[in-house]
């Protein structure tokens, strides 16, 4: 089972967004079995209440309260909920990648779960970069991010953004794969995927045109890049996030 966006396997109590950052918190029956399954986008988890016995990618751990998980895109994993299990989910912004661990007792996991239930914003991204990474990320990087999503559809290069962020483009791009795992490209161009892609699920937009507005250079770019990664034609995917 692959779960999409804003969909997990328990009961829902609340969801919100914050910026890129979108937030479930859920809540699990006691001694529930998971089953194995997987989500479509990257996930930070902070354990609120309860325990999770949690088995990923031949690996196997207990997650209490204040732990955080961190599951990459895609990764499948199953777990034995212990009391009446509550977590924080934290779905990653399309492009940013993380490498699979998880952190006992994180000391910034409470202040996470504080910044949510006041819809602290300005918060979210400091704090969640700095449990990734291990460091507060500075602020014109950040700022650098929203851009690459403001102007996808957009030619972006390392010197428009060093320009606009005020850094020599090689620190800027050596700070963003340190921060987000991937190289600028790599995420701009993931960011146009997720952006014709949601076009092809919601419109009825002819392909060119969906992939004229997302950034890509014409229907063959689009085409032969989501074929790369999803293994798929964008007429397939098309029928596919339609069909009942």
């Amino acid at each position: 089972m692959r779960y999409p966006p804003s969909q997990f396997p328990a009961a829902i109590l609340r969801t919100r967004a914050a910026g890129d950052f979108h937030f479930t918190e859920t809540r699990y029956a006691p001694e529930a079995v998971i089953e194995p399954h997987a989500h479509e986008r990257a996930c930070l988890v902070v354990v609120v209440d309860g325990t999770f016995d949690e088995e990923t990618c031949g690996r196997r751990w207990l997650a209490e309260p204040e732990s955080v998980i961190v599951r990459p895109a895609g990764e499948v994993h199953c777990d034995l909920v212990g009391g009446g299990g509550r977590c924080l989910n934290v779905e990653l912004p399309v492009g940013l990648g993380v490498a699979p661990a998880l952190v006992a007792r994180h000391e910034r996991a409470s202040e996470l779960c504080d910044a949510f239930q006041r819809d602290d914003d300005t918060s979210i991204e400091p704090l969640i970069l700095s449990m990734i990474v291990g460091r507060v990320p500075p602020s014109w990087l950040m700022a650098v991010r929203r851009r690459l999503h403001e102007s996808a559809a957009n030619r972006l290069t390392l010197d428009d953004l060093g320009d606009f962020a005020g850094v020599h483009p090689v620190h800027l791009a050596a700070t963003f794969q340190r921060f987000y795992g991937v190289p600028v490209a790599s995420y701009l161009r993931r960011v146009r995927l997720e952006s014709a892609c949601r076009e092809l699920a919601e419109s009825d937009a002819p392909i060119a045109d969906v992939a004229l507005a997302a950034g890509f250079a014409d229907q063959s770019h689009f085409g032969r890049t989501l074929k790369r990664h999803l293994g798929v034609t964008p007429a397939a995917y098309r029928a596919a996030r339609r069909s009942p």
